[in-house]
């Protein structure tokens, strides 16, 4: 009722208006209808329209417009998201190619590893007891030669497998209790008695070979191998060793 009244006062107030007044402001109007949602579209006004300044319709309050914008900018960023994913790969390829290249990495690093890269030290190779004289050869305090030769290329490597019981060699197999410097000062010091001809020592010749034993008065090792095992790996007193000049050939507890 009230809606109506005032468009009938509305069409009064026009009639009595000089007929260019009303054209004018019927144009004016008919523009603002037009321009109205536009310019608050491009400007971000809140002009109202004009059956809200009738009374027909509420004007949208800033809140709502606020929530309008708010909505179109989530579709906006919505979209832009979207576009983004079909450009770029998914995130599951993306992590299935990385594990690809960390699999392929670690194939490359196993591959690099599978080679020794040990250089060996002066420590290692002299055992903290021997001198280097030349290529791969090595010589005692007593005057031993330690050189390639043997089936392991080195005497060095030939007399280490003394240091580990072989249980399952045919016969009887001497082991060295201790370590490799330990074994080369024993096979001195025997050698050294043996060839001054020193009590509890024995020196005899084989072909090219000269085979020395010496006595100690301490277990210095003990009976491995097959023979060994049968006999519960009896102690053992005595080394055996044989050159060739001063060449060590090989040099075992027995």
């Amino acid at each position: 009722m009230i809606q109506r009244q005032r468009r009938d006062a509305a069409l009064n107030t026009l009639k009595m208006i000089p007929t260019r007044w009303a054209i004018a402001i019927v144009a004016i109007l008919i523009g603002y209808v037009l321009l109205q949602p536009r310019a608050n579209q491009w400007f971000g006004w809140d002009l109202p329209s004009i059956p809200a300044m009738l009374g027909e319709e509420k004007p949208k309050s800033k809140e709502m417009a606020k929530a309008k914008t708010k909505e179109d900018l989530e579709k906006s960023s919505t979209a832009g998201r979207k576009e983004a994913s079909e450009r770029e790969p998914t995130p599951s390829k993306v992590t299935t190619d990385r594990g690809k290249s960390k699999t392929q990495s670690t194939k490359l690093d196993s591959k690099s590893t599978d080679k020794p890269t040990h250089q060996v030290s002066d420590s290692d190779k002299t055992h903290g007891i021997l001198s280097e004289i030349g290529r791969n050869r090595f010589e005692s305090p007593a005057g031993l030669i330690y050189g390639p030769g043997s089936e392991e290329g080195h005497r060095l490597k030939h007399i280490e497998r003394h240091l580990a019981d072989q249980p399952n060699r045919f016969g009887s197999h001497g082991v060295f209790e201790g370590d490799m410097e330990d074994f080369l000062a024993a096979i001195d010091d025997g050698y050294d008695r043996a060839k001054k001809g020193a009590k509890g020592t024995n020196k005899r010749t084989e072909d090219d070979s000269t085979v020395y034993e010496a006595s100690f008065d301490k277990i210095i090792g003990f009976m491995g191998g097959k023979e060994g095992a049968r006999r519960k790996n009896p102690p053992l007193k005595k080394i055996r060793i044989v050159v060739r000049g001063n060449s060590l050939i090989t040099a075992f507890p027995f």
